[in-house]
């Protein structure tokens, strides 16, 4: 991570995502904002996918990673879990797109600059940032996952499953 800049990690797993929509029809997994969170990148994005197809298989790791994830996730939750902690965001949608609404506090971990840039993009696209989330901005060169999760109001009691 370069200072003041975004993760480009963050916008390749993005652009996967979006890829994997359209090129497979998200036969594994369906994001279904990330060609909006992409704006004009996502085009080129999907030429890109189409041209390179060395990438699949990086394509088909990030598609069932997040399907792996998510699924665990509603396994866990009848077992208590009242918080998400995503760790690494980037452009992760599932505080977007998920229907737990309040019943599940979600966490999103991820560079301050990441996650600024993260927020234009959300604006951008009109997509509103749910009640339920909390960005919790940590640059891991100066500071802990715990002081940053405690900065943002992360509540070590409750249940909580990480991704």
């Amino acid at each position: 991570m370069q200072q003041g800049q975004l993760s480009r990690t963050a916008l390749g797993a993005a652009k996967h995502r979006a890829a994997h929509r359209v090129l497979k029809r998200g036969a594994i997994f369906t994001d279904s904002l990330a060609l909006r969170i992409l704006g004009a990148d996502a085009e080129m994005a999907i030429r890109d996918a189409e041209k390179d197809p060395s990438k699949r298989g990086l394509r088909l790791f990030v598609a069932v990673r997040t399907r792996f994830a998510e699924d665990s996730l509603a396994a866990a939750r009848p077992r208590g879990v009242r918080q998400l902690v995503v760790l690494g965001a980037g452009l992760d949608t599932y505080a977007y797109r998920t229907t737990l609404g309040e019943s599940l506090r979600i966490f999103e971990v991820d560079h301050p600059a990441t996650q600024l840039w993260k927020r234009q993009r959300l604006a951008e696209a009109a997509i509103p940032v749910p009640r339920a989330l909390t960005f919790a901005p940590v640059d891991f060169e100066r500071e802990t996952l715990a002081d940053g999760l405690a900065a943002a109001g992360f509540d070590p009691a409750q249940q909580t499953f990480f991704t």
